[in-house]
């Protein structure tokens, strides 16, 4: 979820950012929820309207369960099928999933055509998300995006969630550690752009597609 911007934030990470003049981005990573891809609302909220399943049966599960499936020690299907019953669903995990992921999955085409422009340039453009191995295989390959990418890494992969240090020292060895001033890093989430800056990345608070697109041209040309 993007968090609100205010003056103190900005200042934070505006003082972080070094002149273009000066840096070589050869390596921009990308966020995938808010960045890549938009939602009108999270699974739950639909879930719970469409079902009328009480939003307390199902958020014990997100702040449990789902918290160690996003990190790799707990698998989403496994857990999920512990909640069939309560949440009143009747068809399959797999049917749920269907559900859950197809409604996520509004690609931002002006985005993905900026990153096309990039990699034609030679810039290596990655995901890096807080995600389950399952939604990673579901964007990845339903929706295509290992067609627009040169990798991805997860923190179900990382062991790790952003905003947390760690996560970044695993992109950064999945990287095989490239100079931390050549790497760009795009979310939308401010604590996710402060960590990375903290870690020594260059990073943007993504605010849509024209402004990304903007910062892109002032950044590299």
């Amino acid at each position: 979820m993007s968090k609100t911007l205010n003056q103190s934030n900005l200042a934070y990470v505006d003082c972080f950012q070094v002149n273009p003049r000066f840096c070589m981005i050869k390596t921009v990573l990308f966020d995938v929820d808010g960045v890549i891809i938009h939602r009108e609302m999270y699974f739950s909220q639909r879930f719970c309207r469409e079902s009328g399943t009480p939003m307390e049966k199902v958020l014990p599960f997100f702040n449990n369960e789902f918290r160690l499936c996003l990190v790799g020690q707990a698998d989403l299907k496994q857990e999920l099928a512990k909640y069939l019953n309560d949440w009143n669903w009747k068809k399959s995990v797999g049917d749920l999933l269907a559900f859950w992921f197809e409604h996520e999955s509004d690609l931002d085409k002006r985005v993905l055509d900026g990153v096309c422009n990039l990699r034609n340039r030679g810039i290596r453009c990655y995901l890096a998300t807080n995600n389950e191995k399952y939604r990673v295989q579901y964007i990845l390959g339903d929706l295509g995006l290992e067609k627009h990418f040169d990798g991805a890494i997860s923190s179900a992969e990382a062991g790790f969630l952003k905003p947390q240090p760690e996560f970044w020292s695993a992109v950064h060895d999945f990287l095989n550690k490239p100079d931390k001033t050549e790497v760009l890093f795009w979310d939308d989430d401010t604590l996710n752009v402060v960590s990375s800056i903290d870690f020594g990345y260059h990073s943007e608070v993504f605010s849509g597609a024209d402004v990304f697109k903007s910062k892109m041209k002032s950044l590299i040309g």
